[in-house]
């Protein structure tokens, strides 16, 4: 069975969900294709906010990867000390600011004057099991 492609476009709606790995080491192939599937849903006048933001993460990705590359940042030891601090360890019920455990890592020994540092202490934070970003800089760990 054929379906016109003018079809396949019109049947897809705003609320479409993509979901994209963003730790692919093959991050400029992903970049091209997204961009060439955002021209091709422009050319149909269809929503490309979920394209555009799945494009700022990849790059932003990729110069996250360079910075912790340049700088031998150890993500390891930074994700094992955050795991230590005592809201980790105990947690309540309101969230705990990234700018806390930015002070944290600085009071523990990080250097934490590296570009898109806190980039990296985000997206560790949130690799910490039961960890839900609930704002802007704000994570809120489950209670057991």
């Amino acid at each position: 069975m054929q379906i016109a492609l003018s079809d396949l476009v019109d049947s897809c709606d705003d609320g479409t969900h993509f979901d994209l790995n963003v730790c692919l080491e093959d991050t400029k192939n992903d970049l091209k294709f997204l961009r060439d599937l955002k021209k091709f849903l422009k050319k149909y006048n269809k929503s490309t906010s979920q394209i555009d933001q799945f494009i700022h993460r990849l790059e932003g990705n990729m110069d996250i990867e360079k910075v912790i590359q340049v700088y031998d940042i150890d993500e390891n030891a930074i994700k094992k000390s955050i795991e230590k601090h005592p809201y980790f360890k105990n947690p309540c019920d309101y969230p705990i600011r990234l700018i806390t455990i930015m002070k944290y890592l600085k009071k523990k020994g990080f250097d934490t004057h590296y570009k898109d540092m806190d980039l990296i202490v985000d997206r560790l934070i949130q690799e910490i099991d039961g960890v839900k970003k609930v704002g802007e800089g704000m994570y809120l760990k489950k209670m057991h």
